[in-house]
């Protein structure tokens, strides 16, 4: 395991960020460690000299907030996959697309560690909570020495500063997963998110970019041992065509 030299535990926002703007060491953010642990112990992560441990930021909350007069749910960064799964709002949006997304990032113990910041910043390519944030049409609040910005999640880089919240439209009716896995308990080779109100549907796309896309994005899908580019490109149509029929139903 890599040999920490530094830990820091703030308790705000403004001292976070202070941490790590110092230019004396590397510092990187922890939040429920679920990738980062593993990254130093198998010092994967290399030239990381210490953490600033986020557990003491007031960044857990999940509750209603007001966004250009719509009502909107925002999740703090460090709500964990468990707390959406437990929130009678989050889990009911969209006919509990949260929850069903949650269940298939990762067994019990990894929902209760990961938090939805953590899921935002990692990106990973086969994570349906991602697409579902993304089908959901959410926005993603950030703040950094310039101040706080919201910036919808399709159109997020890389994050400078620190992820603080996601804030989700309410005036959804209905969601869905259309997913293909090696086994109902593995993360998805290839799933489609598809959300809908009224008329409008969106559809997001995991397993075929380096990241979750949202449909109609280019592909470019990996080609491992799951499955062939190719397989994974010729199943976007059949999931998503699942995904929109039972939206639809």
């Amino acid at each position: 395991m890599a040999i920490l030299k530094e830990y820091h535990k703030p308790t705000s926002v403004p001292e976070a960020l202070a941490l790590l703007a110092r230019t004396d060491v590397n510092l990187v953010p922890l939040a429920g460690g679920t990738r980062l642990v593993g990254a130093l112990e198998t010092r994967t992560a290399p030239g990381v000299d210490g953490v600033v441990d986020l557990g003491g930021l007031p960044l857990r909350a999940i509750q209603t907030a007001i966004v250009d007069d719509a009502p909107f749910l925002s999740l703090g960064a460090l709500a964990t996959l468990t707390d959406v799964c437990e929130h009678e709002g989050a889990a009911a949006l969209a006919g509990g697309l949260l929850v069903q997304a949650a269940q298939g990032e990762g067994p019990v113990n990894l929902r209760n560690q990961a938090t939805v910041g953590g899921v935002v910043v990692a990106a990973e390519q086969d994570s349906e909570v991602y697409a579902a944030l993304l089908a959901l049409g959410a926005r993603v609040v950030t703040t950094s020495a310039a101040g706080e910005m919201v910036t919808p999640l399709a159109d997020l880089g890389a994050v400078d500063g620190l992820v603080t919240a996601v804030l989700l439209p309410e005036a959804v009716e209905a969601g869905a997963i259309a997913r293909i896995s090696r086994t109902p308990a593995d993360r998805p080779i290839v799933a489609a998110v598809a959300v809908r109100h009224g008329t409008s549907t969106r559809v997001a796309l995991c397993g075929v970019a380096a990241r979750p896309v949202l449909d109609g994005a280019p592909l470019d899908p990996p080609d491992d041992y799951k499955g062939s580019a190719a397989y994974r490109r010729s199943m976007v149509a059949v999931l998503r065509q699942r995904a929109l029929a039972e939206v639809a139903a």
